[in-house]
């Protein structure tokens, strides 16, 4: 047999024993895990979250501190530039190629 004819009966069976290994557990076949609909379901998540994100404090007393207060922008001002050329690639006037 030439090699080529192994490979395509090797390749049939392993999709052959894919094929029934498939339909044997029964995959796609399950009930749906809730009855609830998808919208019911992310509104229901949304709530969850909410709920969870009501607890969360934060101590704002920071702002009013005499070290935050002290603290100094040191930001540099950036001055705007000229834009380059609209080509970068094209030739420059007055120089020579070689």
């Amino acid at each position: 047999m030439k090699s080529n004819t192994i490979i395509l009966i090797v390749v049939s069976v392993i999709v052959v024993a894919g094929v029934f290994w498939y339909y044997s557990t029964k995959t796609g076949n399950e009930p749906p895990l809730s009855v609830l609909s998808s919208e019911n379901k992310s509104q229901t998540r949304f709530q969850t979250l909410v709920s969870g994100l009501q607890s969360i404090s934060f101590n704002t007393n920071i702002f009013s501190d005499a070290r935050f207060m002290a603290l100094v922008d040191l930001a540099t001002p950036i001055t705007p530039e000229t834009a380059g050329r609209l080509d970068p690639f094209a030739v420059v006037p007055g120089v020579s190629e070689k």
